[in-house]
């Protein structure tokens, strides 16, 4: 078997769709290290490429949609019946007729947010493209039953979509939490306003200054996409001394983080898998999580829910695990055990029973 992946993806900084990319291949090689795999790239790679994958730069002077459609076309041409992977989102160019194609295909969160797009032409020309990239695909694989759903009820694809789960290898970065570090609830995440960040934020200010709450918030993750206002409010909310905002850290930064964290708060309405959450866990993190979307799949029995759009729930949950330490251990050891159940080598073994299928 031969694997041709669009390794695209992986030409910007660390995403979390690279990490999964990194984790599935990382995986496939100790499972299946027989199977071949080639992945190409227009520009240079700015993360480390899984291992024991052929990365290759072609085509480099084309423009990216050239690239797309005249590049990786011939590739597949060229290799001996490969089977091709896109493994973000899309983006599916056409193929020779005899090519096996499966596309990963996340989530359709901007089909599923009231009001992301500006106007509802915009909205039907993301629909159509994710339609096209279905009816080119021999097979589409998302990571949650709630994702896949919203892939059926959305664009209506002619074969069903595949589960396959992520998983974390978050856990190869576990480091006891700094030392003599204050007390203190995590959020990881952007700052996008499907996150709800701005509601923890009123909350958590409001209960500081009411001494209701005594640990302070750290918010860890890339700002790019927050609205201004959520931005401002971040900064003041530095200013008055109770919140830190170290922005993007690195896997073992984020692992002391989490070890040391009284619990991490997710609180996000829309979510095509939740990784965050599992990351917590896999770490004996305490999560506080949103009931909605694809968070209880992946934290099952092992949080305490909220309902992102309530203020109250989040102040008494978060009050809630500040107080009570037998809380907060059983969270650790039932988050433990829920995490042991998800594996990149189970996700691996599932993918190549499924190429295998092809």
């Amino acid at each position: 078997m031969n694997i041709l992946v669009d390794m695209t993806v992986m030409e910007m900084p660390a995403t979390g769709v690279a990490n999964v990319l990194r984790g599935l291949y990382d995986a496939l090689a100790r499972v299946r290290p027989g199977i071949a795999v080639t992945g190409i790239h227009r520009r240079p790679l700015a993360t480390i490429p899984p291992a024991r994958v052929d990365a290759r730069r072609i085509g480099g002077l084309l423009p990216s949609s050239l690239w797309r459609s005249l590049a990786l076309p011939y590739e597949a041409r060229r290799m001996r019946e490969p089977i091709v992977h896109f493994p973000w989102n899309g983006r599916v160019p056409r193929l020779p007729k005899e090519t096996r194609t499966v596309t990963t295909l996340h989530d359709v969160l901007p089909l599923s947010i009231p009001g992301y797009f500006a106007r509802d032409e915009d909205r039907e020309d993301y629909r159509a493209e994710r339609r096209r990239d279905a009816l080119r695909s021999t097979v589409i694989v998302t990571d949650s039953e709630y994702s896949k759903g919203e892939i059926i009820r959305h664009i209506q694809p002619p074969r069903e979509p595949v589960v396959i789960p992520c998983a974390t290898a978050i856990g190869a970065h576990a480091a006891d939490p700094t030392p003599g570090s204050r007390s203190y609830f995590l959020y990881v995440g952007g700052l996008d306003p499907r996150k709800s960040v701005d509601t923890l934020l009123d909350v958590f200010g409001r209960l500081r200054r009411e001494g209701s709450l005594s640990a302070n918030l750290v918010v860890a993750g890339s700002s790019r996409h927050a609205p201004p206002a959520l931005a401002a409010q971040l900064r003041d909310a530095v200013a008055g001394g109770y919140a830190e905002a170290p922005g993007y850290v690195s896997d073992a930064e984020l692992a002391r983080l989490y070890r040391g964290a009284l619990a991490l708060v997710y609180p996000s309405r829309y979510e095509g898998f939740g990784m965050p959450p599992l990351e917590a866990m896999t770490l004996g993190c305490p999560v506080i999580a949103a009931r909605a979307c694809s968070i209880p799949e992946v934290c099952g029995d092992a949080a305490v829910y909220i309902e992102p759009w309530s203020p109250r729930g989040i102040a008494e949950a978060m009050q809630r695990l500040e107080q009570d330490a037998p809380l907060r251990e059983r969270l650790r050891r039932e988050g433990i055990a829920r995490a042991a159940q998800f594996s990149w080598e189970r996700a691996a073994d599932a993918f190549v029973r499924l190429l295998e299928g092809l």
